[in-house]
């Protein structure tokens, strides 16, 4: 099948340019399609990460202190955007912490467990996950699925460009054909006048010139030759010549047609939605068709200057301020500013951008520009600005709650020491009196009661004294400082094996690495696991207490490994909360605070503390501390 199957030199033109014309726009059509549909995902991906990062900052305290009432609240202010249709906060471990849901949309069932931080396209809708990080690592998860119409986006897109491509198809045939027939007619009466002398011989036939361009010049030439055929060396002379002058021309038509090309690169470039071009000294000269449909102003007052008039009064100033700077100093020129929306009749945001064409004089031959509507965005970004408002203003509330809650049981424990301290010291002085004044009229089993009501109330000014102390630590201030933890296992050991009564302790000291915290409160630290070890494992035979540490590229891990009683594993959750006893006082005393007090000090310095062991196979206890000291808390509080 022949490409060009007609044989009218007016057809073939007029499917030339009809078919270079549907290739540029269809190549262009592509470009605008796949450009606008990854600008939309992009969008869309970045705001949803935005809002569940924020949903995520704002929902760490309520996550810290388990308050889901709270995370509901910051779910709840998603009513502000319909697009999102569903949302979730997930805990650490994956449980659902919170949730909200859109009264209009489908009753679709929360994920599980959350997915790793990313996004996903499913159907019409765009799923989010984004883990929510603080200082002691993942406190949870945000969950976000909303509305994603890329389809709805891309039809009415293809809508539009094919209206264009069938409006400028059309525009290109009829104008090819008027162009057509003009360019030509003049060929097709040379042709006949051609056919006519070779078929009768005549030379005295000619053709009627009818344009002054080039097909004119060819008539005048064919006239002169079948005029001077006797001068075909003339004739063929000034043929050549005739030949490099359209040489020359056609050079300099591709010059031209580069420029067009780089003109047609900048505007592809430039384009976003509205394109307006202006002369160098920034009035409009022609009729603007994008222009005119987005502000709905007449092209006879929006030519010169009047395009100016279609933005907000109060946003003039800045414009002729901003296109007197380019003026002076071409070069991109942007500005967000308020322009006149026909279709909605009011003013909108926008981003105008214009190009200057500089000349080879370095003079600005014309301006080409867009407008880009970015007034949902603005509105999006305010409605964020007040939700992010609000949020700090409810975390500041909560914040000062907590501190007001933290005062309370401050007092609170003080209360408690000076009420709880007077009558066990009267309780004490009485049984210290009556054992010492009335010993002799006691029997054996009044004297040991007395004797056990002695011990009783020591041991409840001791509890009193722990208490407080686990009370004030959230209080206290770390003091940091670097220590020699070998050094320091040692003098705590040295101490507690002063006061121990029991068989002779094997104690075996490993290198320990150097680490940065409160000197006091790690002191704290190993006297609880030491005299825990020594403890637990007095009973032994022979009993042995290892110390020694692990280090990675995060943390230093130290343990204190002992051959005592041990405890049941099942059991190991509650070993880190306050009066929290797996043995009876009777068989190991205790008033199981210590090992509370130790999971607060390790906490507050960055750290981890568990345990691991079996009954009567001794146990072991670790406890850890970031390499990096930034990760402790140097400040009180």
């Amino acid at each position: 099948m022949r490409l060009l199957p007609a044989r009218s030199v007016r057809r073939k033109l007029q499917m030339l340019v009809v078919a270079t014309t549907l290739a540029a726009l269809v190549i262009t059509s592509i470009g605008m399609v796949a450009y606008d549909m990854r600008t939309y995902q992009q969008v869309w991906v970045a705001d949803l990460q935005t809002q569940a990062d924020i949903l995520g900052q704002a929902s760490a305290p309520a996550l810290a202190f388990d308050d889901p009432k709270v995370a509901a609240e910051n779910l709840a202010l998603l009513k502000a955007r319909p697009s999102i249709l569903a949302a979730a906060i997930y805990t650490a471990r994956g449980a659902l912490f919170a949730s909200y849901r859109r009264e209009d949309a489908a009753a679709a069932p929360f994920p599980a467990i959350p997915d790793p931080d990313g996004f996903s396209i499913r159907g019409g809708e765009l799923v989010v996950f984004k883990r929510i990080v603080d200082h002691n690592g993942i406190a949870g998860t945000v969950y976000l699925r909303a509305s994603y119409p890329l389809v709805g986006r891309v039809l009415n897109y293809l809508g539009i460009l094919a209206l264009v491509m069938a409006a400028s198809l059309a525009a290109a045939l009829a104008l090819s054909a008027r162009l057509g027939a003009a360019i030509t007619r003049p060929i097709v009466e040379v042709g006949e006048v051609a056919r006519n002398v070779i078929e009768r011989r005549d030379f005295s036939l000619r053709a009627t010139r009818s344009s002054d361009d080039e097909i004119g010049y060819l008539v005048d030439a064919f006239n002169e030759m079948l005029g001077e055929l006797g001068s075909r060396a003339e004739i063929l002379e000034s043929s050549n010549r005739r030949l490099e002058h359209e040489v020359g021309e056609r050079r300099e038509a591709e010059q031209a047609l580069q420029i067009s090309e780089r003109r047609n690169r900048t505007l592809v470039a430039a384009i976003t939605s509205v394109v307006w071009t202006t002369d160098g000294s920034g009035r409009m000269t022609e009729e603007q068709p994008s222009w005119q449909a987005y502000t709905g102003q007449e092209t006879a007052r929006c030519l010169g200057l009047g395009w100016r008039n279609a933005f907000e009064a109060r946003d003039r100033d800045a414009l002729e301020a901003a296109w007197a700077g380019a003026m002076e100093a071409p070069g991109l020129f942007q500005l967000e500013l308020r322009l006149w929306h026909a279709p909605t009749h009011s003013y909108r945001y926008v981003s105008l951008r214009a190009v200057p064409i500089v000349e080879a004089s370095a003079t600005v031959h014309e301006w080409i520009g867009t407008v880009s509507d970015i007034h949902d965005q603005r509105m999006a970004e305010d409605a964020l600005r007040k939700l992010n408002a609000e949020l700090e203003r409810r975390v500041a509330e909560r914040t000062a709650e907590l501190e007001a809650s933290n005062k309370d049981l401050e007092g609170f424990s003080y209360s408690v020491s000076h009420d709880l301290r007077a009558p066990v010291r009267v309780v004490a002085g009485f049984a210290k009196l009556l054992g010492r004044q009335h010993a002799d009229q006691l029997d054996a089993e009044a004297r040991q009661k007395v004797e056990v009501i002695q011990n009783e109330t020591l041991r409840m000014g001791v509890l009193i004294d722990d208490l407080l102390m686990f009370a004030r630590l959230g209080r206290q201030a770390i003091r940091a400082v670097e220590l020699d933890m070998g050094a320091l296992v040692r003098g705590v050991f040295d101490r507690l094996i002063s006061q121990h009564a029991g068989n002779p302790v094997e104690f075996h000291l490993g290198s320990l690495p150097a680490a940065v915290g409160d000197r006091v409160l790690l002191e704290q630290v190993w006297t609880n696991f030491l005299s825990n070890a020594l403890k637990f494992s007095a009973k032994r035979e022979r009993p042995v207490v290892t110390i020694d540490a692990i280090s990675d590229a995060a943390e230093h891990i130290y343990f204190v490994r002992d051959n005592g009683a041990g405890f049941d594993p099942r059991y190991q959750s509650k070993l880190f909360g306050v009066f929290q006893r797996l043995h009876g006082t009777s068989e190991f005393p205790g008033n199981g605070v210590g090992l509370a007090l130790v999971h607060r000090i390790v906490t507050r310095h960055g750290g981890r503390v568990w345990a691991d062991s079996k009954v009567d196979q001794g146990a072991t206890f670790y406890f850890s501390l970031p390499r990096d000291p930034a990760n402790a808390e140097t400040q009180g509080g």
